[in-house]
């Protein structure tokens, strides 16, 4: 698997009043008497057969999205592109890249094939800014072979009220889709690149699609790709939020990158590099 265009950090630091990242949340009212409220379904067959799971040695990471590449590709069939999180591609504990990857379409794990190339990045893996870090969790990777899946186009977000979440669900140890969610403002969590978003998510659903209108909707398009939750870090551990609390976009609220002109820029340009196949060509960087 190659990789470039990556940088790495050896410090991590978190400051008592500022953002801080958990990879997983699912709310409810606040009243764990009642049971927490997920409101995670089996997603139907048609957006279930555009995504998969992303498997790093030996463990799953995250989840992915089979993109369409419109006119940019020359040969469709010849070549697949995923999107996803750009952590899940690392160990959160060292900071350094796992090596060996594979894209398993809709969970799947015979159908799983290995990464080719991954698509030049501004993750830092041990990031001290947290809402720098999150904006660049995105990436694009190439597979070692075609998939025969279904794609879903990505498209720039405008606030609907209504998203769903598509993504690995580690409690019924399959994906799921997260309904009749919304996107937030805050005056903590400020960025112009995040979509800050109350959609059910846990573990393994990092890189999942965001996507726009609801489970009726005919048409859905991806908006933006899941990261993670933003959450102000308490004084005291107690007062920490837990799952089954209430969405509070200035204390606690999911987030995913907002897919943009800039992004789409970038996947222009990794389908270009892939075409002139050289593998000692170095895509342009932001």
């Amino acid at each position: 698997m190659k990789r470039f265009g990556t940088h790495y950090t050896t410090l991590s630091l978190t400051v008592f009043g500022l953002p801080t990242i958990c990879w997983a949340v699912v709310f409810g009212d606040g009243n764990h008497a009642n049971g927490i409220e997920d409101q995670r379904v089996s997603p139907p067959a048609r957006l279930l057969n555009a995504v998969g799971t992303i498997y790093c040695d030996g463990g799953l990471r995250g989840t992915a999205t089979h993109i369409d590449l419109g006119a940019a590709a020359i040969n469709k069939r010849a070549l697949s592109i995923i999107v996803t999180a750009a952590h899940v591609l690392f160990d959160p504990k060292s900071g350094q890249p796992f090596q060996d990857c594979s894209y398993r379409p809709e969970n799947k794990r015979l159908n799983s094939v290995p990464f080719a190339e991954i698509s030049s990045h501004d993750y830092q893996p041990l990031g001290r800014d947290k809402i720098r870090q999150s904006e660049t969790d995105i990436v694009f990777v190439s597979l070692q072979r075609p998939l025969y899946q279904k794609r879903l186009k990505l498209g720039i977000f405008e606030p609907t009220g209504k998203l769903q979440l598509l993504g690995y669900n580690s409690n019924k140890e399959r994906i799921s889709l997260s309904p009749n969610c919304k996107d937030f403002d805050s005056n903590t969590f400020v960025s112009e690149h995040l979509l800050l978003h109350n959609c059910d998510a846990s573990r393994g659903s990092s890189g999942g699609p965001l996507l726009s209108g609801s489970p009726l909707d005919s048409v859905v398009e991806v908006v933006a790709v899941h990261g993670g939750t933003l959450l102000t870090k308490p004084k005291k551990p107690s007062r920490q939020a837990a799952d089954g609390a209430p969405a509070d976009p200035e204390k606690w609220i999911n987030q995913a990158r907002k897919i943009d002109q800039l992004l789409l820029a970038r996947l222009q340009r990794f389908i270009a590099y892939l075409r002139k196949d050289s593998a000692d060509q170095i895509p342009h960087r932001e």
